[in-house]
C-alpha cells in the first residue's frame, strides 16, 4: 500500500515571542513491503532511475555509529539491512520484537529531483489488529538525525475510539538555534487512513513553546496528480529548506530571539547520527 497525501505542515511558536506559519507540501504513506514496486505503472514516482520523485529506502532510517550514546542501546542493524530490518532491529534494542506479520508504515517526504530532506519522518506498526509502536526521527539542516522509540506504553485512546501514540522526551538534539537542547520533544502518532494527522510539540520547563502539525488528505495516486501538486508545490525540498533558513532569519533580525550556537553545548547532544566534524572535533 502507498498512499499519496495533499498536506499542509503549521508551526506556531507560543513563547518567549508568537510567530507562526503554514505551507502546503504533499507526502506519501508507505508500507514497507511495498518497496520494490513503488512506482510501478507510474513515470513521476519511482526508487531509482529518472522518476522526478523517489521513494528510495536508503534514505530512511540509514544505520549508522551513534554519536553520544546513552540510555541504552542504539541498533539500526547491519550495513546491509533492508529498511524493514532496520526498523525491527531499532524496536528490539528498546525491548520490542516485531512479530513477523506486523505491518510497519513509512510516513514521509519524497526525494524531489534529486533532493532528498524530510525535517522529521514516522514509522507506525500494526500488530495484532491495532497500532503497537513507532518510530519518530528527526532531521536537522546540518545532516545529523535522531530516533525516538514510541512503545506500546505510549498508546492513547481518544474520546472517538482513535488510537495514536503520544511520547513526551528529552530532545537533546540540536534542532533549532532558537530553542534550548535541555528541553523536551512531544511526539503524537495517529494510523494514516483517508486523513493524516501527526505532530512534534516542543516544551521548555513544562511550558509548551512550539506547536508543529503534519496534517493532510489522501488523494489518488496517479500522475495527474503529481502533476497537479508539482504545480501547487514546486521544489517540494527546495520549498522546505528555504522556509527553514528564512523563518530562522525573521526570528533573529525582527522578532530578536537569543541566537544559541550548535557547538555551544556538546554535551547535551545524544544519540545522533551522521555527527558533524564540529562535533567530532569538540567531544
Amino acid at each position: 500500500m502507498v498512499r499519496l497525501y495533499d498536506a499542509q505542515v503549521m508551526h506556531a511558536r507560543l513563547w518567549p515571542k508568537r510567530h507562526g506559519f503554514t505551507h502546503g507540501v504533499f507526502c506519501f504513506a508507505v508500507e514497507l513491503s511495498a518497496f520494490g514496486r513503488i512506482g510501478q505503472g507510474l513515470a513521476l514516482l519511482g526508487e531509482k532511475g529518472w522518476a522526478p520523485y523517489q521513494l528510495r529506502a536508503a534514505d530512511f532510517l540509514p544505520a549508522a555509529t551513534v554519536f553520544g550514546a546513552e540510555g541504552g542501546p542504539q541498533d539500526f542493524g547491519g550495513a546491509d539491512a533492508s529498511l524493514a530490518q532496520r526498523v525491527r532491529a531499532f524496536c528490539a534494542a528498546h525491548g520490542e520484537t516485531l512479530a513477523p506479520e506486523a505491518r510497519i508504515t513509512l510516513i514521509a517526504m519524497p526525494r524531489a529531483f534529486g533532493k532528498s530532506y524530510n525535517p522529521v519522518i514516522f514509522f507506525l506498526v500494526h500488530q495484532g489488529g491495532r497500532l503497537h509502536c513507532g518510530i519518530a526521527e528527526v532531521h536537522n539542516t546540518f545532516g545529523e538525525r535522531k530516533a525516538w522509540f514510541l512503545g506500546p506504553a505510549c498508546r492513547q485512546t481518544g474520546p472517538n475510539g482513535e488510537e495514536a501514540l503520544v511520547l513526551r522526551t528529552p530532545k537533546r538534539f540540536y534542532v533549532s538555534p532558537f530553542s534550548g537542547l535541555d528541553t523536551e520533544f512531544e511526539f503524537t502518532l495517529r494510523t494514516p487512513d483517508g486523513r493524516l494527522a501527526v505532530g512534534v510539540d516542543h516544551f521548555e520547563d513544562g511550558r509548551k513553546t512550539l506547536i508543529s502539525t503534519w496534517t493532510g488528505r489522501a488523494v489518488p495516486l496517479t500522475d495527474a496528480q503529481l502533476t497537479w501538486l508539482t504545480l501547487k508545490v514546486p521544489f517540494l525540498i527546495l520549498k522546505v529548506v528555504s522556509l527553514i533558513h528564512l523563518h530562522a532569519a525573521w526570528l533573529w533580525l525582527v522578532k530578536k530571539l537569543p541566537f544559541r550556537r550548535k557547538g555551544d553545548d556538546i554535551a547535551l547532544q545524544r544519540n545522533l547520527r551522521h555527527p558533524t566534524p564540529e562535533l567530532l572535533r569538540k567531544e
